[in-house]
């Protein structure tokens, strides 16, 4: 059977998970699917467990990507691929039997480049569920690829709520840059613009396990130098195009995300008044932003704003 979806699994430590994630791909309506299932420094037990879906399912396949990162994994899968569109699922995550067979139907029927479909945020601890539809804003703009440089939020960075086309991504060389953080980012800001339609099925229809040991507990240096690339990545890439102009909008959204990093992981001040600094050197950019983050700019300014953000997110926690 030649596969119309080609999904790419990472499977790093998900030991606990993984069984109930391919057996949402395994029970998929669309049955034309193969499963490229990314061994990147996965236990012994994960590995197993992947085998065994690979020996009674010829539509599974397990490659040895050992040592890989996240994004080298997803590159070396998309390689591999045969199928007409390419689609994401991360390890700990799992799906809804139709998703695939949905979003297919809605490229076809719309002729799109590109779909997204709702998810749904899970906390199995306490089996507490949020859906989260997608914003359609991104439909009806002219160039989609400046509103979702400057007022993107998690629907639209995410890849695993997403189907591309596979031409796409090997014509144009597409590729995710191997960095830590952000690094979605600049994969689908390309993306998008090589893509001419984009359509939506807004059912949630993945589902976004959140454990608690996955929750940002400690500084990352590394999200530093995360910025820094991809902010040169995509500056270089859209350096001769019409979106050069947002690129400094996404570069002060960047600078929050890093900044509200620090504030969930540490309490070193030094940092904190840094990365103040620099919001408040980019904040003409603020204007570019969605409206529910253009109100830090006087908090930071005053310097309260990491109590105003601890306390709002100590009530929603």
């Amino acid at each position: 059977m030649i596969p119309i979806v080609s999904i790419i699994v990472a499977t790093h430590h998900v030991e606990y998970s993984i069984r109930e994630c391919l057996k949402s791909l395994q029970q998929q309506t669309l049955q034309a699917i193969e499963v490229l299932i990314m061994n990147s420094g996965s236990s012994k037990g994960t590995a197993l467990i992947c085998e065994e879906f690979v020996s009674e399912d010829e539509r599974f396949s397990l490659f040895n990507a050992q040592n890989l990162t996240l994004s080298e994994a997803r590159n070396y899968g998309m390689q591999e691929a045969a199928g007409k569109y390419i689609a994401f699922v991360d390890g700990h995550d799992f799906v809804e039997s139709t998703m695939y067979e949905k979003l297919v139907q809605r490229a076809e029927q719309k002729h799109a480049d590109l779909v997204l479909c709702g998810y749904t945020k899970y906390w199995p601890e306490t089996e507490r569920k949020k859906q989260v539809k997608v914003n359609e804003a991104l439909l009806t703009k002219p160039n989609p690829v400046n509103y979702y440089l400057t007022k993107h939020n998690e629907a639209y960075i995410v890849p695993w709520n997403k189907l591309f086309l596979r031409s796409i991504i090997m014509g144009e060389q597409l590729y995710f840059d191997n960095h830590p953080f952000f690094e979605d980012v600049g994969f689908i800001a390309q993306y998008l613009s090589f893509a001419k339609k984009i359509a939506i099925v807004n059912e949630a229809q993945y589902n976004f396990v959140q454990y608690e040991d996955m929750l940002m507990k400690n500084y990352s240096p590394s999200i530093a130098h995360s910025h820094a690339q991809t902010y040169a990545q995509l500056k270089q890439f859209f350096d001769k195009r019409q979106y050069r102009n947002v690129m400094e909008g996404l570069n002060l959204r960047l600078y929050i995300h890093r900044y509200h990093h620090v504030l969930l992981t540490t309490s070193n001040s030094r940092q904190v008044k840094s990365l103040e600094r620099q919001i408040i050197r980019e904040s003409k950019n603020f204007s570019q932003l969605p409206w529910n983050l253009r109100f830090m700019k006087p908090l930071v300014k005053m310097r309260v704003y990491p109590t105003f953000f601890r306390l709002v997110h100590r009530v929603k926690a």
